[in-house]
């Protein structure tokens, strides 16, 4: 798969949560496939209202001022009866499930979270309620955000591709899910059935399914003993990083030190704490916090020893991501503090990459500003 497709999908992904899906009457359990007996293609569309007809007892055949008959006024007014809003498209149709589960599984490994793939299509009233359940009830939508990536594919478009993750010889209903671990192996798969209850989904067994399928936890105060050790053995320093799951501009850093990984493998070990979900995250992170620090994400450069040579806090304040021109300087300055084998060229396709999404970004709020 190409950069183009992987980054698409990556996009396509990291929005899921904020698409806003109307309760639908349920369409079956299975996807309108042709040529399949005992299946029926059902629309998510509501049956479109009939023009209700004029009633005569109620209309005088007396001409009005303007040479019309109240009949013929009355039946030019009836008009028919609004149609129901079309419930919005949330299966992507026109990307490839391979491409959102590569997506997927290149965000799962730097959040060390689950993937969670919905089958199914936007025909099926079933998908679009199980999918509210995801992103709005109250006890689910925070294991889906915090501990998985959600991937909704289109079971008609990737029935080769369901197939090979779900079963050759299973029989499907809709909505079907999957769950992979980090590397994109297949851990369960679940038939939903059992997670309804009435005309919807119990939120109780759902979360109790979900619980059972999320990554495990991890022990902070272990995982930076082994990344300074393993600083030791490689003769690295560490980059410590700290954020939580609901903090979009901790997202954007870790995806940058992913894209640049080659770059920043050279010269540190990457130690990332999750203050939510860690194990004595919040712990290890106030132990290193610098006096004056606010705001996620934030980072040290530490040495092998685990003493801290550089932060993210910079002269006004913690930079976070380094978007804008201050911060881009002061994470600049700190690369060139702390390096040990980085090159100059490197540095510069660093800061060339940094000022570039800088850029892009100042235009499209300034294009934004002025459509307002």
């Amino acid at each position: 798969m190409n950069k183009s497709n992987l980054k698409t999908a990556e996009v396509i992904a990291s929005v899921v949560f904020t698409i806003v899906c109307p309760t639908l009457v349920g369409c079956g359990t299975a996807a309108p496939q042709s040529g399949q007996k005992g299946q029926q293609t059902v629309s998510a569309e509501p049956a479109k209202p009939e023009t209700a007809p004029a009633s005569k007892n109620n209309v005088s055949e007396k001409t009005g001022s303007l040479g019309k008959s109240e009949e013929t006024i009355a039946e030019t007014a009836v008009q028919p009866a609004p149609k129901q809003p079309k419930s919005p498209s949330i299966y992507q149709t026109d990307i490839s499930g391979k491409d959102l589960i590569a997506a997927a599984v290149r965000k799962a490994q730097r959040d060390h979270k689950h993937i969670l793939i919905e089958w199914g299509g936007n025909w099926c009233g079933w998908c679009h309620r199980l999918h509210d359940v995801f992103l709005k009830d109250e006890v689910v939508r925070p294991i889906v955000f915090e501990e998985f990536e959600l991937v909704l594919i289109d079971s008609n478009t990737n029935q080769e591709l369901l197939r090979e993750y779900g079963g050759k010889d299973r029989q499907f209903s809709y909505p079907h899910l999957t769950i992979l671990d980090a590397e994109g192996k297949v851990l369960t798969n679940q038939n939903t059935e059992p997670l309804e209850e009435g005309r919807g989904h119990s939120s109780k067994v759902v979360a109790e399914f979900l619980s059972k399928w999320k990554p495990g936890k991890i022990d902070a105060e272990a995982l930076l003993s082994e990344k300074l050790k393993q600083a030791t053995d490689q003769n690295k320093r560490v980059f410590f990083q700290v954020g939580t799951p609901y903090c979009g501009w901790c997202k954007v850093l870790s995806r940058f030190m992913q894209d640049h990984e080659e770059v920043f493998a050279k010269e540190f070990v990457i130690a990332k704490v999750d203050t939510m979900r860690m194990t004595n995250g919040a712990e290890v992170a106030a132990r290193y916090l610098p006096k004056g620090m606010q705001g996620d994400p934030w980072f040290l450069v530490l040495d092998a020893e685990g003493k801290s040579l550089a932060s993210s806090l910079g002269p006004n304040g913690n930079i976070g991501y380094p978007g804008e021109a201050e911060g881009i300087t002061h994470f600049m300055q700190l690369l060139r503090e702390t390096r040990q084998t980085l090159s100059d060229a490197e540095l510069d396709l660093i800061f060339t990459d940094l000022e570039s999404w800088r850029i892009e970004r100042e235009k499209k709020i300034s294009s934004q500003k002025e459509t307002l």
